[in-house]
Formats: C-alpha cells, structure tokens, sequence
C-alpha cells in the first residue's frame, strides 16, 4: 500500500464485483482507523484484471498494473483518481513487441512513468516500458 496524506491506497489480485465469483481485484483506500473504501473493480470490461503491484501516486492521479485483460488480454497501465471515480486505461499490453502480465510497480520519472513486463517482447522474456503522461 501507499500513504497519501494520511489516507492507505493499494490493489487487490483478487476480489470486486466481476469475475464470477473469485473477481478480478480492486483498487482500494482504506483510512489509518480501518474504514475501507472499494474505489474500483477491475473486470467490467477491456480494464484490466489481477493487479499485483503498488499504485503510484503523481500529483494526486494513482496510476497502476494489471497482468491480465485490457484490449489484447495481457494486462494494462491504468489511471484513477484519488476517489476511484474515473479510472482509465493508459495502455493495454500484448499488441506487437510491447511486452505482457507487468506484475512490477511503476516508477515516475520527470513526468515518464517506467515499467517492466514479465513476458512477451522480442524474445519473449518481457520488456521495460515507458509512459509518457
């Protein structure tokens, strides 16, 4: 999880309201007295599945991975605010050489945000990633 400003963030592999029982995870913040908030549940359609990795918060917008779904299936780089309301897809991974399954947090450099996959890429072993926001 991360703090930003005294409040917890973080995502779940499992769980939410999608995925037939098991779900596909979710995007939460939960306050230091333990009061929990679902922001987002991930499987509601081409928006990513099983997010294994830390958010990172820029300037207040938490962005973050999935491994699986997106467009092509082989996981996503998302956005949301901090109330959840209007997560998006930044990208959707398995198209051409770009990698699949980013299991890793990401990092925010002067405004490029960089990654890794775990598979796919040229040879199939995964890639490092950069997003420019």
């Amino acid at each position: 999880m991360i703090d930003v400003n005294g409040t917890l963030y973080g995502t779940t592999e499992g769980g939410g309201v999608y995925g037939g029982g098991y779900g596909d995870g979710t995007a939460f913040s939960m306050t230091t007295g333990g009061s929990l908030t679902t922001l987002h549940s991930f499987g509601s359609g081409l928006d990513g599945s099983d997010s294994w990795a830390p958010l990172l918060n820029v300037r207040g917008t938490l962005y973050g991975t999935t491994a699986y779904g997106g467009a092509y299936g082989k996981g996503t780089v998302f956005s949301m605010s901090l109330t959840g309301a209007d997560e998006k897809v930044l990208h959707s991974f398995g198209h051409g050489s770009d990698g699949s399954t980013p299991l890793a947090g990401l990092i925010d450099v002067n405004g490029t945000l960089y990654g890794t996959t775990s598979a796919g890429g040229k040879y199939g072993d995964g890639t490092v990633f950069a997003l420019t926001l």
